[in-house]
């Protein structure tokens, strides 16, 4: 068995996961940032994991790590309309006296670490078991 494939999918499922964090880290940065009316402000942004290859599940599990395509993940922004609160005294509101933000949904973007933050963890325990599993397969063969 090759252990390097299953250290690759604990480094890809590893690489998406942080990209969440990083994303929902940038949101909630930019949930109460002003955005001018006169100028594009910030868009929160998601990330989508995409698979490599789009096989049925039962042809992966015949054809075994050799066929999976390791996931990869991009960033796009989300086409929401902007917060609007009002703020008549602020010197970005419009004529409505309305200013706005961000549409970041904070609570959302907490589970969304969170829960990256957990599948980071349980990529870096299966990578942590493959090595430990590797190294006592070398033991075994080193003293048969």
């Amino acid at each position: 068995m090759d252990y390097l494939q299953s250290f690759a999918v604990s480094a890809a499922g590893m690489a998406v996961e942080r990209t969440r964090v990083e994303v929902a880290a940038m949101n909630l940065a930019n949930a109460n940032t002003v955005q001018d009316p006169a100028t594009a402000g910030y868009r929160p942004l998601r990330v989508l994991a995409l698979a490599a290859h789009a096989a049925s599940f039962g042809s992966l599990v015949d054809s075994g790590l050799e066929g999976a395509g390791l996931p990869t993940a991009s960033v796009e922004p989300m086409a929401v309309a902007p917060r609007l609160a009002p703020e008549p005294g602020h010197p970005l509101a419009n004529v409505q006296g309305l200013v706005a933000y961000p549409a970041v949904d904070t609570a959302a973007e907490m589970v969304s670490m969170m829960s990256a933050t957990r599948a980071y963890e349980a990529n870096v325990a299966a990578l942590n078991t493959a090595r430990t599993l590797a190294l006592k397969a070398l033991e075994i063969g080193r003293n048969a």
